[in-house]
């Protein structure tokens, strides 16, 4: 069986969706005669964490996990937080509001921790993931993020062990919508984008999320860029759906203040009293306080903390529309979640509110999976509609063999694609 040294940041019990892309490859690699050996942190600083994944991991997976400098313990006694205190994403990246210490943290994270705060584990990948190397003898090496200081470890590594890599991108970098919000000197943005170019150049494959990442990375990475989507995973959606006594509308994961759902509130307000009695919304996950302050504006909505995965994915199975929210941004045509993915796998309608000409958009017309709005279009009629076809007992069909292809099997079939390409 061959070998991949998998460095990922975002492993078990880290929760949300940035580890599922790697839970879910090595879940699925010894199917296709790959095994899988994890690089990662000791003790991660995530935004959400689920024990339950722990459950997900392959029996005999060897996992190694390697200390790292964490600039986010000083943010948190700076701020005065305990060390159990998540942080969202976007507190990290809002713009107004701050405190003098919130201004100077904002600051070092922007000009010092280059590419990102997670810049402290490199050194630590490059030592130990030699001493992995050496033992394992993996024939490939693929490296996954954000973070994207990881990928100046995995560089490091390749270049000296030798071993081909595989460099996999589930978001932007130095051309990410959010750091636009980031007040960088120039000569942070000159260095970003030197890291950027190193690791793209010298990667033998690069793996993007979507097709817009993708043709962001390819001006460098020539001819070795390759897209992967994110996905579902098939025996995670085995549960049948159950139809509740109110007509429910679902969202998981984090909302910021790029999220806007204003024409969302304001369909759900403009419906007559007798519907919106018969109508539940619930939000699960972490969200910016704007998003909170909606609630005074529309009574249907309940917010929750974040759940575990494996009791998210039957609220969502058991919903009968699941709203998506794609950020206001100037580089959102590509943003391609997992969450989507996950929407899809359920057979349920998805209520998409981003780029009408986006790359979700296509997926959700191409499925038949639900419908994409723009910002600021009227979400009136289509909520009514679902809600009559619930009332009158009438399903919602999208296209199985059209979901299916974004089975983690076959994503992960695709990775084979590209390793079997190197070796």
């Amino acid at each position: 069986m061959k070998k991949v040294l998998i460095i990922t940041y975002y492993w078990p019990p880290s929760g949300g969706p940035g580890v599922q892309r790697v839970l879910k490859f090595a879940k699925y690699l010894p199917q296709f005669g790959w095994m899988p050996i994890i690089l990662t942190v000791e003790k991660g600083n995530y935004p959400d964490y689920d024990k339950s994944l722990m459950n997900e991991i392959p029996n005999g997976t060897k996992v190694y996990k390697t200390k790292s400098f964490e600039p986010f313990e000083i943010y948190k006694s700076m701020t005065g937080r305990t060390g159990s205190d998540r942080i969202p994403t976007f507190e990290l990246n809002k713009k107004n509001r701050l405190s003098a210490v919130e201004k100077l943290s904002r600051w070092l994270r922007a000009n010092v921790f280059i590419p990102d705060a997670k810049i402290g584990w490199t050194r630590h990948i490059e030592s130990e993931g030699l001493k992995i190397i050496e033992e394992e003898k993996p024939d490939i090496i693929l490296s996954s993020s954000p973070p994207h200081s990881l990928q100046i470890g995995a560089m490091k590594l390749a270049q000296k062990s030798g071993v081909k890599w595989v460099a996999d991108f589930r978001d932007p970098w130095t051309n990410a919508f959010w750091q636009k919000d980031l007040k960088r000197s120039g000569f942070a943005l000159s260095k970003d984008r030197k890291m950027e170019h190193d690791v793209l150049f010298n990667a033998d494959k690069v793996v993007a999320v979507s097709s817009t990442i993708a043709s962001m990375f390819e001006i460098i990475a020539s001819n070795k860029t390759r897209v992967i989507t994110n996905g579902f995973d098939p025996e995670d959606f085995q549960t049948a759906k159950v139809k509740r006594d109110k007509f429910t509308i679902t969202y998981t994961g984090t909302l910021g203040e790029s999220q806007k759902i204003d024409n969302f509130i304001n369909a759900i307000n403009g419906l007559n009293d007798s519907i919106k009695n018969e109508i539940e919304i619930n939000f699960f996950g972490s969200f910016h306080p704007s998003i909170l302050s909606l609630q005074d504006k529309c009574r249907n909505i309940n917010f929750y903390n974040s759940i575990p995965h494996d009791r998210a994915v039957p609220e969502i199975i058991n919903s009968d529309i699941l709203l998506l929210v794609i950020p206001y941004a100037k580089e959102n045509k590509g943003i391609l979640t997992g969450k989507l993915f996950e929407y899809m796998a359920t057979g349920n309608f998805i209520l998409g509110i981003g780029p009408v000409s986006g790359e979700a958009a296509s997926i959700l017309n191409e499925s038949g999976s639900g419908n994409m709005f723009d910002y600021g279009d009227d979400l009136g009629e289509i909520i009514l509609s679902k809600f009559n076809e619930w009332k009158n007992g009438i399903g919602f069909s999208a296209d199985k063999e059209k979901i299916n292809r974004y089975s983690r099997i076959n994503t992960t079939s695709q990775l084979i694609n590209v390793f079997e390409e190197l070796i």
